[in-house]
């Protein structure tokens, strides 16, 4: 190839973005710092927003400027001592974390001062370990502020679509406060509710354009307050276009061979190319590789455009990678009919509601946190205790008072209104006796009723001699105030009895490409790859342990953040442009 002075490209740009969930957009933002800086995104999709728009959108960031000003106590020094208690140290990254606890809040006020991004801070969202110095009972994870679709002008059509349990019916979106309103019935959720269904029912112009609502919250108003903010910045995003391999001079990445709706092109990035595209979850290959059992490509809600491109290419230029064996894992539901799983985090901290293995056994604390939730299952699969399949099992007075998935309380939603192809597919199993479900259920009948028994003594008690469930302030946030003594429990006697089937799935994988506190990707000496930065999923994870809402998004956007400044602060090679 010749040198870089002479290497010719289709088209030539700065910086060159991979992928357009909310560490890549926030990239690029950083990447434009005068009206000449060239900066373009690719998305390989047909959609805007990857993972990031189907998520729940939450973003934890330490010391945040909202939490600032709702007059909220932090430091540093708290968010690291959190930190240390809650990472194994073998996992624990200590230059990036605390780069991440510098930088995070400044990406913030980046944000907030250079575009339309705007978040809203979750006053009562707690760290996920409770029990750990530094923990903080709420203000450190923020969620974006609602905006309607129709800002998005012609690239509403563009914006990936919502994960299935982020819309009520199929069409409503909430705020997080709003969701923890429903699912718990608090006090004024039902006038919520009514409000918003009202404007949607009126809206009658919108509502021959699209099914959903006009109104975005959640991952969804977070992409598209980006995609507003990046618009406005003349940024172009490519969409339909994939990445084939990074194209390098004399070991410095110079920009990428690319795909674009069928036509193979070179991109050259004087500065730099920011690699934000996302994990493997969808490659059914890597995850056999990489992944402890059970696994399958068909639980993840990670977006289908996951397939480990990325890490493969960067790879194939010579990266080093680490934490390949991991994921953000989250049981989920494979609701028939709909076109992805959902994540199932919420419904296994209501009260009432047990989740059993084929051994009629609990696998462990249902209302902890969904991470280590996961990672107690996957020890207990490789110990030899089969967790497949995974039953969430409840009786009549919890199908009548809450939500299980797509399957509202039945005070609302009965039997006989619910899909029969949820019964007829294994996917809702109902028994007149805990007996019959177990028999149904194929599982140890035995110690699944003893199980059933004992979890009652539990409720009644008050205290979960097991797990521990309901001791924690995240256990009770999804919890019924209204139950006592625990929140958590309650007995699972009253027939019929109810299981709906969920998976050991995830949202996304956490192992990818080793960066360093500049975000630049580092080779297998532990050398920085010049011109290759990388951000997001695709990188080894830093919150491994997940300690708190929106721990993925976080250091995804900062270091993001990081990568962008770093390249509108240099000059590039001065590459030509091959004519056309």
């Amino acid at each position: 190839m010749p040198s870089i002075g002479d290497m010719r490209f289709d088209h030539l740009v700065d910086v060159l973005v991979i992928g357009t969930g909310n560490g890549g957009l926030t990239g690029a933002l950083a990447a434009k710092s005068s009206e000449q800086d060239r900066v373009l995104v690719i998305e390989k999709q047909g959609f805007i927003g990857g993972t990031s728009a189907a998520s729940g959108g939450g973003v934890w960031i330490p010391g945040n400027r909202y939490a600032r000003e709702a007059g909220v106590d932090d430091s540093l020094e708290e968010a690291r001592e959190y930190l240390k208690a809650t990472i194994p140290p073998e996992e624990y990254q200590s230059d990036l974390i605390d780069t991440y606890l510098k930088v995070g809040p400044k990406m913030v006020d980046f944000l907030h001062e250079n575009s339309v991004v705007r978040y809203e801070s979750l006053p009562s969202y707690p760290d996920y370990f409770n029990e750990a110095p530094g923990m903080k009972p709420g203000h450190r994870s923020m969620e974006p502020s609602p905006i309607s679709m129709d800002a998005l002008g012609g690239d509403a059509k563009r914006l990936h679509e919502p994960n299935p349990a982020t819309l009520l019916f199929g069409r409503l979106a909430f705020t997080q406060e709003e969701l923890q309103l429903f699912v718990t019935q608090t006090s004024g959720w039902m006038s919520t509710l009514l409000k918003h269904l009202s404007v949607y029912l009126l809206d009658l112009p919108w509502r021959f354009k699209f099914k959903r609502a006009r109104r975005l919250t959640l991952g969804a108003a977070g992409i598209a307050r980006l995609i507003i903010s990046v618009k406005n910045k003349e940024i172009p995003i490519w969409c339909s276009t994939r990445l084939i391999e990074f194209l390098t001079e004399e070991g410095r990445v110079v920009g990428a061979r690319v795909e674009k709706e069928g036509e193979v092109l070179t991109v050259g990035a004087r500065r730099g190319v920011l690699l934000a595209s996302g994990g493997f979850e969808r490659n059914a290959e890597m995850r056999r590789e990489y992944l402890p059992a059970p696994t399958d490509a068909a639980w993840t809600a990670g977006t289908v455009g996951n397939l480990g491109e990325g890490i493969e290419a960067a790879v194939k230029a010579g990266a080093s990678v680490k934490f390949m064996e991991k994921a953000w894992w989250c049981t989920t539901l494979t609701v028939p009919g709909e076109s992805a799983p959902r994540l199932s985090i919420f419904e296994k901290s209501m009260p009432g509601n047990y989740t059993v293995n084929s051994s009629g056994q609990r696998v462990a604390n249902e209302s902890q946190n969904y991470q280590m939730f996961m990672r107690a299952l996957h020890e207990k699969h490789a110990s030899g205790e089969n967790c497949l399949p995974l039953y969430m099992v409840f009786d009549a007075d919890h199908r009548r008072k809450y939500p299980v998935g797509p399957l509202m309380p039945g005070k609302f939603l009965p039997d006989v209104l619910v899909s029969k192809s949820w019964f007829s597919s294994g996917f809702i199993t109902r028994a007149d006796s805990l007996d019959e479900l177990a028999e149904k259920l194929e599982i140890d009948k035995a110690a699944f009723v003893e199980t059933a028994g004992r979890v009652s003594e539990y409720a009644r008690s008050g205290k979960d001699l097991d797990f521990g469930r309901g001791d924690s302030l995240y256990d009770q946030f999804y919890g019924d105030s209204e139950v006592s003594p625990n929140p958590c429990l309650s007995p699972l006697e009253k027939p019929p009895f109810y299981a709906i089937r969920i998976d050991p799935g995830d949202f996304g994988t956490c192992g990818g490409v080793e960066i360093d506190s500049r975000a630049r990707v580092l080779d297998l000496k532990g050398v920085p790859i010049p011109g290759l930065y990388a951000t997001g999923n695709c990188t080894a994870g830093l919150l491994t342990t997940y300690p708190g809402p929106g721990a993925t998004l976080g250091p995804g956007m900062t270091f993001g953040y990081i990568a962008g400044r770093e390249m509108a602060n240099q000059a590039g090679p001065d590459v030509p442009v091959a004519a056309r």
